[in-house]
């Protein structure tokens, strides 16, 4: 598997978005009567420097990937007709306002509550071109509404991981919704595989040529990877939730442990189709 850079470039983005996510709606659990106000007053420049650490490493993994990364400045020359183009650009403005958002956080102002959720809106335009990209290219395999809800599932898994690590969750609403966030992505993942593949075994692989030559036989490589995925993606989940919703910090450590294994690997199987 020759696409490292791209696995790690699509995690990295991806749970970024989703730790701005959970640091948005922190804010507003914060605002309500029923939550602990400190939450809304506490410190809160790790958490928005973690999303600038992962924003940026992932886009420096990407560089990885181009054949000729000094010309990567030449990919944003085509935002009218290129979903990579887009990509670039809303990735690229993503960290500009979360970098913005950490600078005003150091600077005890209440800018970066108003930032946040900008980058926050900037993040998920970038998951939507990015799976684009994957949906209209020649690999059977990623032309499918599956691509998407694979990438917007682990904004959701990834960035809750992240968040139950640097985020103070114990007895709060925050805890319960994240929990519940992970356990709808998992399961929407799941279901989504029945008509993926059933769309999969009838598609017109002899009416437009695809990549690789034998998709399916390519596929089927990947079954048990994918099996070792889905196993630990669910049993991940079942302990999250049950850590968040009994405050064991160890369940929910051990589940998020599981749920990020999961993720490696089914993005591994993703790429590999290539």
């Amino acid at each position: 598997m020759h696409e490292w850079p791209l696995l790690i470039f699509t995690l990295l983005l991806q749970g970024a978005v989703g730790l701005t996510l959970f640091l948005t709606l922190n804010l507003w659990s914060g605002s309500t009567p029923h939550y602990s106000t400190r939450l809304s007053t506490e410190r809160p420049q790790l958490p928005i420097f973690i999303v600038c650490v992962m924003a940026g490493l992932g886009l420096l993994a990407s560089v990885f990937h181009l054949g000729y990364p000094l010309n990567a400045f030449n990919a944003l020359r085509h935002f009218n007709s290129s979903w990579l183009s887009r990509e670039i650009v809303f990735a690229s403005l993503f960290l500009a306002f979360a970098g913005l958002g950490f600078l005003a956080s150091l600077m005890k102002g209440s800018l970066w509550k108003g930032l946040m959720p900008l980058a926050l809106l900037l993040g998920l335009i970038d998951v939507y071109c990015m799976s684009q990209i994957y949906m209209h290219t020649s690999v059977i395999t990623w032309m499918h509404a599956n691509t998407l809800v694979m990438f917007y599932g682990s904004v959701a898994i990834v960035g809750a991981v992240v968040a139950s690590v640097l985020l103070p969750l114990r007895n709060s609403s925050l805890a319960r919704g994240m929990m519940a966030l992970v356990v709808v992505a998992v399961l929407v993942r799941l279901l989504t595989q029945i008509p993926y593949m059933s769309w999969l075994s009838g598609a017109g692989l002899s009416d437009a040529p695809t990549f690789p030559h034998q998709p399916l036989e390519a596929f089927k490589t990947t079954a048990e990877l994918r099996l070792w995925g889905w196993s630990l993606s669910v049993v991940g989940a079942l302990a999250f939730a049950c850590g968040a919703l009994r405050s064991r910090q160890v369940w929910l450590y051990a589940g998020g442990a599981l749920l990020l294994i999961a993720e490696v690997l089914l993005r591994f199987a993703f790429f590999s189709i290539h």
